[in-house]
């Protein structure tokens, strides 16, 4: 049985309070999503003087990334520890004037219909409840405006093993997205297309423990060309890819 909304927003706060205050070193720090990353903000693509919404907005990397692109940013978070954090990552990166943080859930948006250009979300849509966040997106994107998230897949046995082997890098009540959740949530939007990345790239975190970022950084984006070829050839493979980068237009 699911805990209720309530229970588990409390659960997610804690676990990501207690993340703000923690310096992350691991390969996530090594740019192991960079690939990925690069590709979602190009999807943002006319970002100058637009209102975007960051959902989730973590430690303020990707609204830093934003406003120095141009767009007025509205970053929020369930967490305090991380609204915080956007703050005064913005203060240092004299961007404070381009972005609003606000402690807020992503089921519970304040704000009025059709207030954003843009909605963007890192890992964020699986720690929510698919049901109300879709709506909510939906809601306040303005006629035209486009959402994109970047978000896990759960279909990979490797990857859901390791999930299971390492329960204290994650919340007990997020979830990998499956391929029928994505459409799912695509289907009020007049359009969407997912991309998939990292399956023959996920061999590249073999060279981790060699402690060698160059190395690994080369061999993840070989990989990650290689990858293309394949899901081209074969798209039933896309599925087991680490990530996908939804896209969506209301």
């Amino acid at each position: 049985m699911r805990p209720s909304l309530t229970t588990r927003h409390q659960i997610e706060r804690d676990y990501h309070d207690r993340a703000a205050t923690q310096t992350r070193r691991d390969f996530y720090s090594w740019g192991a999503l960079d690939v990925a990353d690069e590709f979602a903000f190009s999807l943002i693509d006319q970002p100058h003087d637009r209102t975007i919404l960051d959902l989730g907005c973590g430690d303020g990397a990707n609204a830093v990334r934003l406003a120095r692109a141009g767009a007025r940013v509205v970053a929020i978070d369930l967490s305090g520890g991380m609204v915080h954090a956007t703050r005064m990552r913005a203060i240092t990166a004299g961007l404070d004037d381009r972005v609003a943080a606000q402690q807020m859930n992503v089921e519970q948006l304040a704000f009025a219909d059709a207030t954003f250009d843009y909605v963007f979300g890192h890992s964020v849509l699986h720690h929510t409840d698919l049901h109300i966040s879709r709506s909510e997106v939906f809601r306040v994107l303005k006629p035209g405006g486009r959402a994109v998230f970047l978000e896990p897949l759960d279909h990979n046995p490797l990857l859901n093993l390791f999930r299971r082997l390492t329960p204290w890098r994650r919340t007990p009540t997020e979830k990998p997205l499956s391929v029928a959740e994505l459409r799912f949530f695509a289907e009020p939007f007049t359009a969407s297309a997912h991309t998939e990345f990292y399956l023959l790239a996920l061999a590249a975190f073999a060279l981790v423990p060699l402690g060698n970022r160059v190395l690994f950084q080369a061999a993840l984006r070989t990989l990650c060309n290689a990858d293309r070829t394949l899901f081209r050839l074969v798209p039933a493979l896309r599925r087991y890819a680490w990530v996908t980068v939804l896209e969506l237009t209301r």
